[in-house]
């Protein structure tokens, strides 16, 4: 169970750096799932918040990619305006699957119980706090 690792996970919280806190909210996800005890008409909800947390994570990982791109390249095939146009535009990208993510999110909301809200509430929390895996 993840609570009984809370207090070993609450003295390293504060020491180890989040590398991307939204892919940690994407590794709970799946149990979040099965706790929620979601009804047929939440399902789909869940689904569609599910898959942005998804698209958002993944323009992270398209962000990083091309960041390490742009090291070990040599430098004499970029200029200074393309490698900041890219950071910029995976900045944009990233932003705007996190706005889509946070609307799809509060759609479920309201769709949830207040018990399952409250769960919900720890869960993301709890992701952040004690993320499940390497993050």
């Amino acid at each position: 169970m993840r609570s009984s690792r809370a207090g070993d996970a609450n003295s390293r919280a504060s020491t180890q750096p989040l590398a991307d806190p939204i892919v940690a909210v994407e590794r709970e996800l799946p149990s979040l799932r099965v706790d929620l005890k979601l009804t047929a008409e939440q399902a789909p909800l869940f689904d569609s918040f599910e898959r942005q947390v998804r698209n958002t994570t993944e323009a992270g990982r398209l962000r990083a990619g091309h960041l390490s791109a742009l090291r070990i390249d040599d430098g004499s095939t970029k200029t200074a305006a393309a490698v900041l146009g890219t950071i910029a535009d995976d900045d944009i990208q990233r932003a705007d699957a996190e706005r889509t993510m946070l609307d799809r999110m509060t759609t479920l909301y309201t769709a949830l119980t207040p018990d399952q809200r409250k769960q919900l509430d720890r869960r993301i929390i709890q992701s952040l706090r004690e993320p499940l895996g390497p993050s």
